[in-house]
């Protein structure tokens, strides 16, 4: 079955870490919809780069569906 998953990154560069690759979405539509909220920062203050967040969705096949598919 394909699914899109969501990709979290923090950081910026080389510091830029894997935070999460494990959220599954049936729709493309609702896997962008989390990545934007993922992203949203509130602060009066900069944020630093380490603090930077990068969501997206990218489609992927799996060979089992895990039970938790959004």
């Amino acid at each position: 079955m394909h699914v899109f998953v969501l990709m979290v990154y923090i950081g910026y560069g080389d510091g830029r870490a894997l935070f999460s690759e494990d959220m599954y979405f049936y729709r493309a539509d609702h896997c962008n919809s989390v990545a934007n909220e993922v992203v949203k920062r509130y602060s009066t203050h900069g944020i630093t780069l380490e603090d930077r967040v990068v969501a997206y969705c990218v489609p992927k096949y799996l060979e089992e569906v895990p039970k938790n598919v959004y």
